[in-house]
């Protein structure tokens, strides 16, 4: 059931301004949407503001799991390396230098010019800025011997990441209101949940918590997804439980005069995969669970670096398997682009012969630096 006003503005809803509101952003692979809910200038507003606020937060996350969305891919994203270098990695998986590079070193006969560029149309550009530079120069030579590398980097990224704030923590909130509208509960009787959103020094509702695992059924190494609310008219509470890829868990109160029928409501989405999941949330806190989880006190020490470990394997296979799938489809072609034979016409022995050594030399590095990485954990 959904509200004939909007939740955020109180403004009648009607066919013209009604929206399909993900009560999981998009732009970290939510899915499922809710008419009813907001208008479309707040869809807007929230969207641009927080939404967008949570889902920067959590880029380095998306692109490391590979997430699927409905709409676009997640935003490339310069990271310095343990070496301190900074790259730029591709929502693809693949990685490139954060800009493009140049550098002069002046001879006895002249100078010695260098460039690195992240595309052959970036290269072309600067062979272009140096031609006018230096009149000299043959730009068609140049353009000819430029070549296309790629390399594996020896380091690792670091990811530097920060959860929480006033916009991602009211697209948070947000989430959990859209789900207990869906359930049939009139967004003016989430005090709480209005008071934060509708207010810019409204006191925020919502903490975090790890002091044990309020998933029941949590599927194992999943990255996922996760919002819950709960109205249970014996505490008057109206509780949400938002969780993003496994390691981001927090409790909000909603209501703390609900009057309803007692009522469970989960939506959980594999984000890598774009699949609801079948979750089983245990939302039984009391209003003291709730206040210490606003006062940080139920974060034990150790426990958000235990929800990374039980799913960086995952995002580390994920991008193995990747690689692997982009460096043959590279090789392949390479191979069969370079072996003699014209597009369409059949492939002769000499042509076959020639295969395996072309691929070889685009699966090589792939395959050393596998080796690389199998002896650094020895």
């Amino acid at each position: 059931m959904t509200s004939a006003e909007c939740a955020l503005c109180d403004s009648q809803i009607t066919t013209e301004n009604d929206t399909r509101e993900h009560i999981i952003p998009n732009a970290i692979g939510g899915r499922k949407k809710l008419t009813g809910f907001i208008c479309k200038d707040c869809n807007n507003k929230s969207g641009d503001d927080w939404d967008s606020d949570l889902a920067k937060q959590l880029n380095p996350l998306s692109l490391f799991f590979g997430i699927s969305r409905e709409r676009g891919n997640a935003s490339p994203q310069v990271f310095e390396t343990t070496g301190g270098d900074k790259l730029q990695l591709n929502a693809e998986g693949s990685m490139n230098i954060a800009k493009p590079e140049y550098k002069e070193t002046p001879l006895e006969t002249g100078v010695t010019i260098n460039i690195s560029a992240r595309s052959m149309r970036e290269a072309k550009q600067m062979l272009k800025g140096i031609k006018r530079k230096y009149p000299q120069v043959n730009l068609d030579e140049l353009i000819a011997s430029a070549e296309i590398k790629s390399s594996y980097c020896p380091d690792m990224l670091q990811f530097n990441l920060s959860f929480g704030g006033q916009k991602a923590g009211r697209s948070i909130v947000k989430s959990a209101l859209a789900l207990a509208v869906e359930s049939g509960v009139n967004p003016k009787s989430c005090e709480h949940a209005r008071e934060y959103l509708l207010n810019e020094d409204g006191s925020a509702c919502f903490g975090y918590y790890y002091e044990k695992d309020l998933i029941a059924n949590r599927p194992e190494g999943i990255p996922l997804h996760c919002v819950c609310v709960k109205g249970d008219p014996s505490t008057k509470q109206l509780l949400g439980y938002v969780e993003f890829f496994g390691v981001q868990r927090m409790v909000m109160c909603l209501s703390s005069l609900y009057e309803g029928d007692e009522f469970t409501n989960c939506y959980a989405i594999n984000p890598v995969e774009g699949k609801e999941l079948d979750i089983v949330v245990d939302l039984s806190l009391s209003p003291d669970d709730i206040q210490a989880a606003y006062k940080y006190e139920k974060i034990p020490q150790g426990a958000v670096e235990a929800a990374f470990d039980k799913v960086i394997p995952t995002g580390i296979a994920a991008s193995f398997e990747k690689e692997k799938g982009r460096i043959i489809n590279q090789a392949v072609q390479y191979a069969f682009s370079n072996c003699g034979a014209k597009e369409g016409e059949m492939l002769m022995h000499e042509h076959i012969e020639r295969l395996p050594g072309l691929m070889m030399e685009k699966l090589e590095p792939f395959l050393l630096h596998q080796w690389s990485q199998v002896r650094k954990r020895k």
